[in-house]
C-alpha cells in the first residue's frame, strides 16, 4: 500500500499552483473531454478545489481520458495530434511538478540534459553546443525516433518506482502515464494515421510527459556522460562532439545500443537518414539554431540559418493577413500591435545569434510588406500611386515594399 499524498496534494498546495499556471491567466488553456473552460471551473474555485483535494486524500481520484485535437503541420499534409487533460487533471499533474522541481527528487539533472528543467533550457543547451563545436571538429547529429509516442510504458514505471519507492504519488503518476486517447468514430482513424498504438508512449500535451521523458532517459545520460562524451540532449533532439570521424561512428553504435535497451531507437547512417555526421566545415542544424565556425580563427557561433528565417517570415505573413485577421475578429490597429509583439518575440529567442542584423532587417521587412498586402487587399494595388515618400514612412512601408516581387536574403 501507498501512503496517501495528504500535505503534497493539499487544497493549499493545489491552489498554489492554480496561480501559477496559464489556466489562472488570460491566456488560457483548452477545455478538456469534460468540457469545462478554466474559467468555469476558476469560477467557482474553492469549492472545486475541496473537492478535487478530498478525492486525491481519499485515493479516489483518476485522470479523465486525453481529448484529442489535429493541428496540421506547416508545409506538409500531415496533422500534429495534441491531448488535452481536463483543467482539474492538468492543475493536479502541474502541483506534482511543482513537488518534484522543489525537491529535485528524480534523477533527471544531468549535465548534458537542458529540456523541461528549471534554470535550464535552448540558450543553455545552444551555448554548450557552441562550446563543443570550439573543441571538436566532428559532430553526431541524430534524433530518438517517435520519441514520445513509443516510450515503453512498463520500463516508465519501473523507473518511476525505483526513484521514488513507496512514495505516495507514484500511483498517480502511474495512472497518469496510463492516460490514453478517447478514441472516437471522427478521430479513430486520424489517431491509427500518427502512427500511434494504444497503450505505448506517453501523450504529448499533459503537463507530466517532458519531465517523465527526462526520466526514463536518465540511465541513458548517465551512461553516455559516464564514457566521458561531449553530448548535449534536449528531449529527442542530441548533439555529441568527437575528435574525429572515426569516433562518431562509435558513438552512433554506442548510443543506438543504449536507446535499444530500453525499447527506443535512433536512425541509421544513410543518405537519407536524419542521422548525420558532420565535419569541422559543416554547419549543425540544432534546436532551430544553425552552429557555424566562422572568420580566419574559425571561432564557432550560433545564427538563425536561412531556412529558420524564411519559415518565420513565411508564418508572419500567413497569420496576418487580411483574410486572417478578419476571421479572428481583429481591426487593423491590433494587427499592427500583435505584428510587432510577434517581432519582438522573436527577437527576444534569438537575441544571440551572430546574424541577428540579418534577422533584423527580414522581419522589419516582413512588418512592412504585411501593412503594405493589407492595404493592397483594402484599396487595390494602385492605393499608393499618389503617395509620397513622406506618407509611406508614416505608413510604416516604403518604396521597395510597393515595387517588390520577389524576396531574397542572405543569411
Amino acid at each position: 500500500m501507498y501512503p496517501r499524498p495528504t500535505k503534497i496534494l493539499s487544497k493549499s498546495k493545489l491552489r498554489a499552483a492554480w496561480n501559477a499556471s496559464r489556466d489562472s491567466s488570460a491566456d488560457v488553456g483548452r477545455p478538456g473531454l469534460d468540457g469545462i473552460t478554466a474559467a468555469r471551473f476558476g469560477a467557482n474555485l474553492d469549492h472545486n478545489l475541496t473537492v478535487l483535494a478530498e478525492q486525491l486524500q481519499k485515493n479516489i481520484y483518476g485522470p479523465a481520458p486525453l481529448k484529442a485535437i489535429f493541428i496540421p503541420k506547416p508545409n506538409s499534409d500531415k496533422e500534429r495530434m495534441i491531448c488535452i487533460p481536463t483543467v482539474r487533471d492538468r492543475l493536479v499533474q502541474r502541483t506534482i511538478i511543482a513537488y518534484l522541481n522543489r525537491t529535485r527528487i528524480l534523477p533527471i539533472y544531468h549535465s548534458s540534459s537542458f529540456g523541461f528543467l528549471p534554470q535550464r533550457g535552448t540558450n543553455a543547451a545552444i551555448n554548450l553546443a557552441v562550446s563543443y563545436r570550439q573543441s571538436f571538429d566532428w559532430c553526431l547529429k541524430t534524433d530518438i525516433e517517435s520519441f514520445f509516442d513509443k516510450i515503453p510504458r512498463h520500463y516508465l514505471k519501473v523507473c518511476v518506482e525505483k526513484a521514488l519507492g513507496r512514495h505516495s504519488l507514484v500511483p498517480i503518476i502511474n495512472r497518469t502515464i496510463d492516460c490514453e486517447v478517447k478514441l472516437t468514430d471522427r478521430n479513430r482513424s486520424k489517431f491509427y494515421r500518427q502512427g500511434i498504438k494504444a497503450g505505448t508512449g506517453i501523450r504529448q500535451g499533459m503537463p507530466l510527459s517532458p519531465i517523465l521523458a527526462n526520466l526514463i532517459l536518465s540511465s541513458f545520460d548517465k551512461n553516455v556522460e559516464r564514457r566521458g562524451l561531449s553530448m548535449v540532449r534536449y528531449a529527442d533532439d542530441i548533439v555529441v562532439f568527437t575528435p574525429s570521424k572515426e569516433e562518431a561512428k562509435a558513438t552512433h553504435a554506442f548510443v543506438g545500443k543504449l536507446l535499444d535497451d530500453i525499447k527506443l531507437s535512433i536512425p541509421g547512417l544513410d543518405s537519407e537518414s536524419k542521422t548525420q555526421i558532420l565535419g569541422p566545415d559543416d554547419p549543425i542544424d540544432f534546436l532551430g539554431r544553425e552552429i557555424v565556425r566562422v572568420g580566419i580563427e574559425q571561432r564557432a557561433v550560433w545564427r538563425v540559418s536561412k531556412k529558420q528565417i524564411a519559415k518565420i517570415v513565411r508564418r508572419l505573413e500567413d497569420e496576418y493577413t487580411l483574410e486572417a485577421r478578419l476571421k479572428d475578429g481583429s481591426n487593423f490597429q491590433d494587427t499592427i500591435i500583435d505584428v510587432r509583439n510577434s517581432i519582438a518575440a522573436y527577437f527576444s529567442i534569438y537575441k544571440g545569434a551572430h546574424n541577428f542584423p540579418t534577422l533584423d532587417t527580414e522581419l522589419h521587412g516582413a512588418n512592412r510588406r504585411i501593412i503594405r498586402d493589407i492595404f493592397f487587399d483594402l484599396f487595390g494595388e494602385n492605393a499608393f500611386t499618389n503617395i509620397t515618400l513622406e506618407q509611406q514612412k508614416f505608413l510604416g512601408i516604403s518604396r521597395i515594399d510597393l515595387d517588390e516581387t520577389d524576396h531574397e536574403f542572405i543569411a
